[in-house]
């Protein structure tokens, strides 16, 4: 492959069922320093609450990790700002971005990321935002995340916030979504916009379209800005990266159809077990947007589907299964993934 692709990864942890949270952190910061070494422009983390298979839970706990064990690579991700105020969010990402500076990104989302019980928990019990508290929200987080911060006035008496002190440089905001409605917002706001195809592969073309059509310049951007985040598994060969793959396929289906999920099982574990009838539908849905395949066919796919949608940036999700024999603490099946794009598209 010759053509100039640039590479980021998505990383949501996923947790297989022969690791302890450590040894699934311990292989996640080894990945994100094998992007580093590989030239892969972000490394970006995902917000998953009480979910048992995933370990990315909070950005802004863990991307600092991230951003002390590499050198150049852009951190940051998901920040559901469904559960969180503003200020907090500004106090916290724009800390990392003190730390890290010039090397942040902001990715903020709209879901819950969790089951109805868990986001109650992480609102302190408080009733879900409205859509109109939602967008306020979010203007409020684009002025807090500026280094001059905000100034309110209220009762004829002005406030300034600054969530973080003297600094020189804030996170860059992303909106990410699904839908045409994401994108007409970060369209209306300026912001570049991330698709997550690895979540929603159906109306991509047509919403990115959409952000294009309708994009009003800003400060933050003066032409629109896309990237795409898809499933990759790769093996030596097709047949090997069907194997890789079918554990994360076990798990989306019963987490799709909201049942019981545990953690990722290693390939052995799923050597011979069968999609129950009723995840048919759910696994062949998968298999039309994730992909699965020998290192050219796989960067064949991601080179056509970037192309499809017209996008220079595409955002790998690699949740590809170990086997047994691999170390705990490592997440070679994933590594071995990252490598063979980088191969083909040289950053």
């Amino acid at each position: 492959m010759t053509e100039k692709l640039t590479l980021s990864i998505l990383d949501i942890g996923p947790i297989r069922s022969n690791q302890t949270a450590t040894d699934c952190f311990d292989s996640m910061i080894a990945l994100a320093k094998l992007g580093d070494d590989l030239g892969y422009h972000r490394y970006w983390l995902a917000e998953h609450h009480n979910v048992e298979a995933v370990a990315a839970s909070h950005t802004a706990s863990f991307a600092p990790v991230i951003g002390a064990h590499t050198k150049r690579i852009r951190i940051g991700g998901c920040v559901l700002l469904a559960h969180y105020p503003p200020l907090l969010i500004a106090e916290q990402m724009g800390l990392v971005e003190a730390c890290y500076p010039g090397r942040v990104d902001l990715g903020i989302g709209r879901s819950s990321g969790a089951d109805w019980a868990t986001s109650s928990l992480l609102r302190g019990g408080t009733e879900a935002k409205s859509d109109e508290a939602m967008i306020n929200d979010l203007r409020n987080l684009l002025a807090l995340n500026q280094p001059e911060g905000l100034t309110v006035s209220q009762d004829d008496r002005q406030f300034s916030f600054r969530p973080v002190p003297n600094a020189t440089s804030a996170p860059a905001p992303w909106i990410l979504g699904t839908s045409s409605y994401s994108a007409h917002l970060a369209a209306e706001l300026g912001l570049p916009y991330a698709f997550g195809y690895h979540i929603r592969a159906e109306g991509a073309k047509e919403a990115i379209a959409l952000y294009r059509e309708r994009f009003k310049p800003s400060s933050y951007l003066a032409e629109p800005k896309v990237l795409v985040s898809a499933i990759v598994v790769i093996g030596e060969t097709d047949e090997e990266a069907e194997r890789l793959a079918r554990p994360q396929l076990f798990f989306m289906s019963s987490f799709r159809s909201g049942e019981p999920v545990q953690s990722q099982m290693l390939v052995e574990e799923a050597d011979g077990k069968v999609f129950p009838a009723h995840h048919e539908e759910l696994v062949r849905m998968f298999r039309r947007s994730w992909i699965i395949g020998s290192p050219d066919r796989a960067a064949e796919s991601i080179a056509n589907l970037a192309a499809d949608l017209g996008v220079s940036e595409m955002m790998i999700n690699p949740v590809v299964a170990a086997y047994s024999s691999q170390p705990a603490n490592r997440a070679p099946n994933r590594e071995f993934t990252l490598a063979a794009l980088a191969e083909r598209f040289p950053q």
